[in-house]
């Protein structure tokens, strides 16, 4: 068993190292069948009203239309957000400065924020003293990498889209392939069967609670943020709603970035902490109450592995990683509950 120790460690390195070399292909694929398995329930509700095609169509355009629509509406308010951003940008170095000179890395962080708005070269005269030259962006250049990355990531968009319509069209027949390949007794196959319908059953049953939790989430924290006198509510609210589907992280990070709004905008230390204090009391509501009631044993993974798994994936996939964290674990445990040889794994990722 010693001698095989090495082996493990290094066919362990070897997947590793596929998977974030593959991450350009198998994110986005992967991110599709989570998408693809929420929404078959809609899908197989209205194929019994028209073809399973034009079913899926209708589920999809109406996915995309959504999403626009939300993006659209917001398009106002995220133009006043950018023409604000190098305003805010200044504050935030002006309120850094009286402590950054006594720190390092706040001092750092500052260098790093004026690069946001302008580039620096050290050169040195005949004599030797040292001059700074300041230097303009490159305008046109910067918008031609902002329109490169733009069209990267609208055509990921659509083909993550489309990839999700062929999911849905094709219906069962990936399940029944896979029944049928694994094995010829019929035990065999009823345990594949079985547990097929168990995995997509709580993957469509989480994504469902996500995407509705998120949306009330957002919908919360906007009107109470409009209310408080926030600026940018909207995004804000889009913000909370959006990075509810990352346990943790997300949360996380709306709570700071919003008590650093609250500061820039109010400078009062009470502002702040109520702020965050909505923060903290919608997603405690929501985590804390509404999840246990409505996921119910969908996500009967222990906090700790899941937290590891979300590290992980978000470590070698990035966003999407972090996104499909939870559903790669949900699967990964209900494989190891229904495979014998894989009932230590089982207990260990148990709740």
């Amino acid at each position: 068993m010693s001698n095989r120790v090495p082996g493990y460690i290094l066919a362990v390195l070897g997947v590793v190292a596929a998977l974030k070399l593959g991450q350009g292909f198998l994110a986005p694929v992967l991110f599709a069948v989570v998408v693809g398995v929420a929404l078959a329930p809609p899908v197989r509700w209205l194929s019994r009203l028209m073809p399973r095609g034009l079913a899926s169509a209708v589920v999809v355009l109406g996915l995309v239309g959504a999403v626009s629509a939300t993006a659209y509406s917001l398009t106002d308010e995220a133009t006043r957000f950018s023409k604000r951003l190098p305003s805010l940008v200044r504050q935030i170095r002006t309120a850094m400065q009286p402590v950054s000179s006594q720190q390092g890395p706040l001092n750092q962080l500052q260098q790093a924020i004026s690069e946001l708005e302008k580039s620096t070269r050290s050169t040195a005269r005949t004599d030797g003293t040292p001059v700074t030259i300041v230097e303009p962006v490159d305008v046109q250049r910067e918008m031609m990498s902002g329109a490169r990355r733009a069209a990267s990531f609208l055509g990921q968009a659509v083909l993550i889209t489309f990839l999700i319509y062929f999911l849905l069209a094709a219906g069962e027949q990936f399940k029944l392939k896979f029944v049928r390949i694994s094995g010829e007794r019929l035990s065999a196959r009823k345990i594949t069967l079985q547990m097929i319908d168990d995995m997509t059953q709580k993957i469509a049953q989480f994504v469902f609670y996500q995407v509705w939790s998120g949306a009330l989430v957002g919908a919360v924290t906007w009107l109470t943020f409009m209310w408080l006198g926030v600026k940018y509510a909207g995004l804000w609210g889009l913000a909370a709603g959006v990075l509810n589907c990352v346990p943790y992280f997300g949360p996380t990070l709306v709570l700071v970035a919003s008590g650093a709004a609250a500061l820039l905008q109010f400078h009062s230390w009470v502002m702040v902490a109520t702020v965050a204090g909505v923060s903290v009391a919608v997603t405690a509501l929501e985590g804390m109450v509404l999840a246990p009631m409505m996921l119910g044993r969908a996500a009967n993974v222990n906090t700790v592995a899941m937290f590891v798994s979300i590290m992980f994936w978000g470590w070698l996939w990035g966003p999407l990683g972090l996104v499909i964290a939870v559903p790669i674990m949900m699967t990964i445990k209900t494989v190891a509950d229904h495979v014998e040889s894989m009932k230590p794994v089982s207990e260990l990722l148990g709740d």
